[in-house]
């Protein structure tokens, strides 16, 4: 075997776990038993360091050394270049930092759900606090001396920049602001709906959507969370809805949004599973495939 058929065995392995990782998650959203989140974090701590390791495991860079890009073809060098990417940034944030975080997560999802719920920010508030301290500190750990925002960025959208953000959104706020009074200013609005819709109805109703807008629920499934999300790639992609029992269209938009994001994941190119290129290549890219479905 070549040093790159080596790496890619390796980074093999990486994938599925981290897809193992974000399978965790889903169920922490949408099954597991609320007494259980303790141990969840425990887990997800856990694995993470096992990531963590994976990600910085100086094989990585001595193989990387090996490899003679120009002996590749097209989608090596693309595999290359997200693998070199990925192992330098994970170089930066120390192990314990990168523990510590992914059990904070896992502890704060249910704490904010039931803030959430009880109407109660005070009671989310210091899990938040701490939340953004570590954030700040990988922020820190990633810039190496630079802007602290831009280097949290580039993991959603990769070399972009908060002042180049900022004056696309500037840009774009008059006309969405003058749009939004005027729709609100329109004469005619619709009459809000004075009945109640049964969960049960609104979750068929859902599924009938994502099936009608292309959701492969072979390879995926659609579940009730408190905030709809979408996770996995590859041929396990799976999506999340929330049901309100006077206000179907919350679920019914909230299923088509997610729709977007499971189709553009079910339908990258199977060749690429597993591998740095099976998955979104930004948040940029992945939200409009959400939005041109809404």
């Amino acid at each position: 075997m070549t040093a790159y058929d080596d790496l890619m065995a390796f980074e093999r392995d990486t994938q599925a776990l981290g897809q193992i990782a974000g399978r965790l998650g889903w169920d922490q959203e949408t099954m597991m038993p609320r007494g259980a989140a303790a141990q969840r974090a425990e887990e997800t701590g856990a694995l993470q360091s096992v990531l963590h390791s994976r990600r910085t495991d100086p094989r990585i860079g001595d193989w990387l050394a090996k490899i003679e890009d120009s002996k590749l073809d097209q989608v090596g060098k693309a595999n290359l270049r997200q693998i070199r990417r990925g192992y330098q940034r994970s170089l930066r944030v120390p192990a314990d930092l990168a523990a510590e975080q992914a059990k904070l997560h896992s502890l704060a999802q249910g704490i904010w759900a039931q803030a959430r719920a009880d109407e109660d920010f005070s009671a989310f508030a210091p899990t938040l606090k701490q939340v953004l301290q570590l954030k700040r500190q990988e922020a820190a750990a990633l810039a190496d001396g630079g802007d602290l925002y831009d280097a949290l960025l580039d993991d959603y959208e990769p070399d972009a920049k908060a002042a180049d953000l900022q004056a696309m959104f500037d840009a774009l706020r008059p006309r969405l602001v003058a749009l939004r009074e005027q729709v609100l200013g329109a004469n005619h609005q619709p009459a809000a709906l004075n009945f109640e819709f049964k969960e049960q109805a609104q979750m068929k109703l859902c599924r009938e959507v994502a099936r009608r807008f292309g959701y492969d629920f072979s390879h995926g499934r659609l579940d009730k969370a408190v905030h709809p999300f979408s996770s996995g790639s590859g041929q396990d992609v799976r999506i999340t809805t929330r049901t309100n029992l006077t206000d179907p269209f919350n679920s019914i938009y909230s299923t088509i949004h997610e729709v977007g994001h499971g189709c553009y994941e079910q339908n990258i190119d199977a060749a690429y599973l597993l591998t740095p290129l099976g998955a979104g290549v930004s948040m940029g890219v992945h939200e409009s495939q959400s939005r041109i479905y809404e």
